[in-house]
């Protein structure tokens, strides 16, 4: 099974937001997948990203250039979070949570996602950081 990566859609409304020159860099972007590089302009701000319905349709924060970007350069697993242990909630067709698991860091992500995704029950996952609950992207099955 292949997969495809899906970050947080330029025309997710974006609330309680702040904007800032980022000095140091190392924010992950939901936009472009990346992490942010010193000297851009960054932006924090309250989400709810597409997918989760119900109770589990969270809001939560994420980062993104504050000034819109092109979006993700490369399609596969974004390789400045490959560093980070995340967490991959799986839901079903209808949005409702059917189970996850934690994944270390490495180059192994892609194989959870597509066990995951292999499961009769599951539409699509999201990829959260575990310390935070923070959404990062959703992972689908590719068309």
């Amino acid at each position: 099974m292949s997969m495809s990566i899906h970050a947080l859609p330029a025309s997710v409304s974006i609330t309680h937001a702040r904007d800032w020159l980022d000095t140091e860099g190392g924010a992950q972007l939901r936009c472009c997948l990346r992490n942010s590089r010193a000297g851009e302009r960054v932006r924090l701000g309250a989400v709810t990203p597409p997918g989760p319905q119900g109770v589990y349709a969270e809001t939560g924060p994420v980062f993104v250039h504050a000034d819109g970007c092109e979006g993700p350069q490369y399609p596969g697993y974004p390789d400045d979070f490959r560093s980070r242990t995340v967490v991959f909630r799986a839901y079903d067709q209808r949005g409702q949570i059917v189970g996850g698991e934690i994944v270390e860091p490495g180059t192994g992500q892609e194989a959870v996602a597509e066990r995951l995704l292999a499961e009769p029950d599951v539409a699509f996952l999201h990829v959260r950081n575990t310390v935070y609950g923070c959404y990062m992207f959703a992972v689908h099955p590719a068309a």
